[in-house]
């Protein structure tokens, strides 16, 4: 059986004999995987195309029961890859490694693909803004995994008004109207405002950092941590940022 469809190519493992293992997040949002082979040759054809978050159009051979299918075309149709920008490489491996994680083989979820190529694009356009760009897909990653809850109304008493100043397992976005909150850990004033701006901008036009928003840092840290923790951990790919960054 081939199969052929668009994808983004996620992660690469070297496999036997100067092959390799990649995996992609499939145009329907599934994880795809197979086998490359031959990669590592100097004459090889497809090593361009097997980059973090490139857009390609690949064919796959193989029973369709198989784990894993031979690759045998994987044509490069866009690479977000600046090349000698740092910032924006290593946040390209932070999301090829999130989604890497959060798709699932045979499960199909569409948004996936859309927030990913979005990201790609963005980052192409305003490398500049990497980090803003990674925080903005963590958010929609927690959205699409169904663990954040929308922050328009307070989830205990539907105030729209009252600053949030916390993020609850049971309620999820609360308000200082129905939630007393030692000031010390409440979340920064701002904090609703800064959410209506992740949850209404396109990728590109992500909020960039600003040390001096404190509501902005403090989301950031606590989406990124939640979703980390659903994930199973800290991931290498994190690591490596914040070592070099």
């Amino acid at each position: 059986m081939i199969r052929t469809c668009d994808a983004i190519v996620l992660k690469t493992t070297p496999y036997a004999e100067g092959g390799a293992v990649v995996s992609f997040l499939g145009e329907h949002g599934e994880r795809l995987t197979g086998v490359a082979k031959g990669i590592k040759k100097p004459t090889a054809k497809w090593v361009a195309a097997f980059e973090p978050l490139g857009m390609v159009r690949v064919a796959f051979f193989g029973k369709e029961q198989a784990d894993l299918k031979r690759i045998t075309r994987c044509d490069l149709a866009f690479s977000p890859l600046t090349l000698g920008h740092l910032e924006a490489s290593l946040v390209m491996a932070c999301l090829a490694d999130l989604f890497d994680r959060v798709a699932r083989e045979g499960i199909e979820d569409e948004r996936l693909y859309r927030l990913l190529s979005a990201c790609g694009r963005a980052l192409k356009a305003k490398p500049d803004n990497a980090l803003g760009i990674l925080a903005y897909a963590e958010h929609w990653l927690l959205h699409c995994l169904g663990l954040l809850p929308h922050p328009q109304a307070c989830g205990r008493c539907g105030s729209r008004e009252a600053p949030l100043v916390l993020l609850s397992e049971d309620h999820g976005w609360c308000c200082a109207a129905c939630t007393p909150v030692d000031a010390a850990e409440a979340l920064p004033p701002g904090t609703r405002t800064f959410l209506r701006r992740l949850r209404t901008a396109p990728a590109e036009e992500a909020p960039a950092p600003d040390p001096a928003d404190t509501a902005q840092q403090a989301v950031t840290a606590l989406l990124r941590q939640r979703l980390l923790r659903e994930l199973g951990g800290r991931l290498r790919s994190y690591e490596v940022l914040w070592r070099l960054v």
